[in-house]
């Protein structure tokens, strides 16, 4: 899948060199990695673009408020958020690499074919399922990293540096400790060693939480439950030992850490007290 991937997009040529260099096998999978971290790079200035613009204009365009304090930054953060998620990149986009090797090495039950899991039905179930386990794992790898002294202060705390509206922004979607960023999402590696998911499935949800961290920096606020919303987010960055769940409040919900915002907290709802 890979090569036909690198043929389809122009990369057999920087193939052909890695595998040159490195060798057939590792030339192979620093092809890869190469990709992903182009990929990455342009997402991550795309998203951050095209959603500050989106929440420059969200009254207009979705009928949201922003969190009261949020809508002026302050100078110099966004810039800090980007060279933080920038410098990061070049170690999140191992991790993807890590999967594809698990998964071409047979380490995981991961299948490439619909057909492979039964039909339709059973990859819905199957898919579903593996979704819920890895909301259970990084809601608890998230918690862990607030509640352990140690990743806390030195693996997690350096993302925690933005808490208030005003330093909040799509930009700090993957500005995190590097260590901390593959952490959160290793449970998506994890969770396929021991239960099947679709290849493209699996590279799928990993492209989907690129989009899911840019929203819920957003400091945007809006009714979207069972949804973890933008609005949960912003107060887990300003209040930390609540709101740890990645798309769904089910897990604050039932471990007792969910935590909503304060009404007048909302901008249009403090103007009208």
């Amino acid at each position: 899948f890979n090569r036909w991937l690198h043929s389809l997009i122009g990369l057999q040529g920087v193939e052909s060199w890695a595998e040159a260099k490195f060798g057939e096998e590792l030339g192979y999978y620093t092809t890869i990695y190469i990709r992903n971290l182009t990929a990455a790079t342009i997402l991550y200035y795309i998203l951050g673009f095209s959603w500050t613009l989106l929440v420059n204009h969200s009254e207009e365009i979705l009928g949201m408020q922003v969190f009261k304090g949020g809508e002026v930054k302050k100078a110099g953060w966004v810039k800090d958020q980007i060279i933080l998620a920038q410098m990061s990149l070049f170690l999140y986009a191992g991790l993807p690499v890590l999967d594809e090797f698990l998964i071409e090495s047979g380490y995981t039950k991961a299948y490439m074919n619909i057909s492979d899991i039964g039909g339709f039905v059973p990859y819905v179930f199957m898919t579903i399922f593996y979704f819920l386990l890895v909301e259970v794992g990084i809601y608890w790898v998230h918690r862990t990293l607030h509640t352990n002294d140690f990743l806390y202060l030195y693996v997690h705390k350096l993302h925690h540096k933005y808490n208030t509206p005003d330093t909040l922004s799509p930009w700090a979607s993957i500005a995190f400790n590097p260590i901390d960023g593959i952490l959160q999402a290793c449970p998506y590696t994890i969770v396929m060693i021991f239960w099947p998911i679709h290849y493209i499935t699996h590279f799928a949800m990993l492209f989907c939480t690129a989009i899911w961290a840019t929203n819920i920096h957003d400091c945007l606020v809006g009714d979207t439950e069972p949804i973890m919303g933008s609005k949960y987010h912003t107060v887990h960055h300003t209040h930390y030992k609540c709101n740890y769940g990645q798309y769904l409040v089910l897990c604050d919900w039932f471990w007792g850490t969910l935590k909503p915002p304060k009404i007048k907290n909302i901008n249009n709802a403090t103007k009208s007290d």
